[in-house]
């Protein structure tokens, strides 16, 4: 099983993404507002990692 990674948009809406790179670039087609990442690691599940979207660098940072 791969990681869960959920993106959660400033006006409520969420979708599911494969990867990290699809993850960005539906980070990066968004044109305004917070992005959030949740993601659930591989394997047996555990603690959810939340991170932001950078717009500036185009990366993901710890929230």
């Amino acid at each position: 099983m791969a990681d869960l990674i959920l993106l959660i948009f400033e006006n409520g809406e969420s979708v599911r993404c494969t990867d990290f790179n699809d993850a960005k670039s539906k980070a990066i087609s968004a044109t305004e507002g917070r992005i959030i990442a949740e993601v659930t690691m591989e394997g047996k599940g555990g603690p959810i990692t939340t991170l932001e979207f950078n717009r500036n660098t185009r990366e993901w940072i710890p929230v």
